[in-house]
């Protein structure tokens, strides 16, 4: 028998499977992250750096800026004793959105928390059902966390991806409603916890519309910003 009795785990048609699939996935989602951040030993670091070289840059932007610079400048450059790697780098990193995640992140994690005790306290009969929204209190834990253990100008892949498998999960929640409601008549649930889940997934749309605005890239101070938005407009026009 599995955590919602005799429904198979692809039943999303019953609220407990779709509320195991929302905490699971997300929580999984971080144990994997938090699992990436341990000491590897050297032998395995080998064979880590066999599978991760496809992905590196070969050139990181900052050493592409300066081979990309004109000889002369690269000699003048060269005369000072700056490599490619010694580019000024602004690292400007805006402390609102730090802030953003990290309070957003602690409210979450304290409503789901306050959610699981409350269930616990009121039902206690299915104690793997209740420690759902633990686990969901574990995922905002992380979002709160990260942004201030490694501060980044570029998005944190890792918190849109994260993100991302939140807003389906509560897609699938706040839909999961919707369709009970339409199929099988079964009445909405109260008015404060469907605002909550509603809530809960405009928190998560803004979140990633902050991560999708941040740029993907910082030049260093070497470069004009105003050139690249030129350059960048010239090369689409020519493609016209």
């Amino acid at each position: 028998m599995g955590i919602c009795g005799q429904y198979g785990y692809f039943d999303l048609q019953n609220p407990c499977i779709r509320e195991s699939w929302s905490a699971l996935l997300p929580a999984a989602f971080v144990f994997v992250l938090c699992f990436t951040y341990l000491p590897i030993p050297s032998s395995a670091k080998r064979y880590l750096g066999v599978v991760r070289s496809p992905f590196e840059s070969f050139l990181t932007l900052h050493e592409a800026e300066a081979l990309g610079g004109a000889p002369e400048d690269r000699e003048h450059l060269e005369a000072e004793g700056v490599g490619p790697n010694a580019l000024e780098d602004p690292g400007f990193v805006p402390l609102w959105r730090t802030i953003v995640f990290y309070f957003v992140g602690v409210f979450e994690c304290f409503c789901w928390t306050a959610y699981g005790a409350y269930k616990i306290y009121n039902e206690g009969a299915f104690v793997w059902r209740d420690i759902f929204p633990f686990l969901v209190a574990i995922s905002w834990l992380y979002i709160s966390i990260r942004p201030m253990v490694q501060v980044a100008a570029t998005p944190p892949f890792d918190l849109f991806t994260l993100c991302l498998i939140l807003l389906a999960t509560s897609i699938l929640q706040v839909g999961g409603f919707v369709f009970d409601r339409a199929i099988f008549d079964v009445p909405l649930p109260t008015i404060s916890f469907l605002l909550a889940q509603i809530g809960n997934l405009l928190v998560i749309s803004v979140l990633l519309i902050m991560i999708v605005k941040m740029p993907l890239a910082v030049p260093s101070s070497r470069v004009n910003k105003e050139d690249i938005v030129s350059q960048a407009l010239s090369l689409y026009l020519t493609t016209l």
